[in-house]
């Protein structure tokens, strides 16, 4: 589990060995559900979903923070920009949830040809933001197998 099950909004990735019934996974699934999504995945790949569901709200926290830094940098206070910040990822989120488009598209839809958006993904491509996350996932991934 991660810290988002608090708010019941959490990414719970589950695995079975062959003794437990499916009886036994539905009853467990059932009561989790309050605390967030479910997901059946093979244990194999339980630490590369943990990489990113179990330490993946830290790095969100940090983005919320870096945003919220980049509006009061510009003026906001930060209440506001804070509020901004986490509301623009929970809208965001909901966009790729609710249209299943790729988040790739949906970033293309914001960015007007010579606006201020693909300004600033251009900054943020040009300072290594895509290859930052995955370096942060992939060192966590490996930290978590080295752990064992």
């Amino acid at each position: 589990p991660n810290t988002p099950v608090a708010v019941g909004e959490g990414m719970i990735l589950i695995c079975s060995n062959p003794s437990v019934t499916e009886e036994d996974m539905a009853e467990f699934e059932c009561m989790m559900s309050m605390c967030g999504k479910i997901d059946r995945i093979p244990e194999n790949l339980i630490d590369a979903g943990t990489a990113v569901s179990g330490c993946g709200p830290a790095f969100v926290y940090m983005f919320i923070d870096a945003l919220a830094d980049g509006g009061v940098k510009c003026g906001l206070s930060r209440e506001k920009a804070v509020k901004y910040a986490t509301q623009t990822l929970i809208g965001s989120a909901n966009m790729v949830i609710e249209t299943g488009k790729h988040p790739n598209d949906l970033k293309i839809a914001v960015c007007s040809p010579g606006g201020s958006t693909i300004e600033g993904v251009k900054s943020l491509e040009n300072n290594n933001f895509k290859d930052t996350v995955i370096c942060g996932v992939e060192a966590s991934y490996n930290k978590t197998k080295k752990l064992g």
